[in-house]
């Protein structure tokens, strides 16, 4: 992930409410989606705009999936190669390295074999190579399937462009689709305004399910520690923490 700014009005800068708050807030007001979420006869296409969003976005939705036997695809929009851009790393040095931790992250929830396809889109350039992204979802995607991405407001460029994508491709195919809010709870306010909080649901994980996702955000070394003397790292405490709740939150 790589923690560029959306709009001034979804700026990613401090989590304006803690993540302990927010997790009792959403306790209180967002419904349980009924278990399991999806049809085990449907494939999930999750499309992740930088390695490790698929385990910040769907980790206990797609361990989930898998054990009722549903059929699982990852779409790696963006090999993340600008997360230390400014830490002045060369781009051709943390492409290798991402995709490792990736493999690492899905074989963590049990997940080493699900089937990746790469687009190497530009990392934070996802808005303007979004008829690629469109050509390959349209090609890719079948009847029956499940579509997933970020919240196409989720205040980071390329995740909000996956979203607009998908949107658009899902209502062409007539496919569900599930919108991941990632980096939208460091900019949102409680029950704030211009958040279509009555469509949100949570899905809740085992303890096993939760364990296997925070061990799988720790394959993503890159992003965890600092990027250089005086730069933190790519995830900060807050999404850190967020990472651990025992549920995911769907758009749908």
């Amino acid at each position: 992930m790589d923690a560029m700014s959306g709009p001034a009005t979804r700026r990613i800068e401090a989590p304006r409410v803690a993540p302990a708050v927010w997790q009792q807030w959403l306790q209180r007001q967002i419904p349980l989606a009924p278990w399991p979420l999806l049809d085990p006869g449907r494939r999930l296409v999750v499309v992740a705009p930088h390695p490790d969003d698929e385990i910040l976005a769907c980790a206990l939705l797609m361990q989930q999936h898998a054990r009722q036997g549903g059929a699982l695809q990852l779409v790696a929009v963006t090999d993340g190669e600008a997360s230390h851009a400014d830490a002045g790393w060369p781009a051709d040095w943390l492409p290798p390295i991402r995709r490792s931790e990736r493999h690492e992250g899905l074989a963590c929830l049990g997940l080493g074999q699900m089937p990746v396809t790469q687009l190497h889109l530009p990392d934070g350039g996802v808005a303007e190579a979004g008829s690629r992204l469109h050509a390959a979802l349209m090609a890719l995607l079948a009847p029956g399937d499940v579509l997933l991405t970020t919240w196409h407001l989720d205040g980071h460029p390329d995740h909000e462009a996956c979203g607009r994508v998908a949107r658009d491709v899902a209502w062409r195919l007539g496919l569900p689709l599930l919108l991941a809010p990632v980096w939208m709870w460091h900019w949102a306010e409680l029950d704030g305004p211009g958040i279509a909080w009555t469509s949100l649901r949570a899905l809740c994980g085992d303890e096993q399910a939760c364990a296997a996702k925070a061990q799988a955000l720790r394959a993503h070394r890159s992003q965890l520690l600092p990027r250089a003397p005086g730069l933190g790292p790519v995830l900060d405490d807050a999404i850190v923490e967020r990472a651990q709740w025992p549920c995911e939150y769907f758009f749908a």
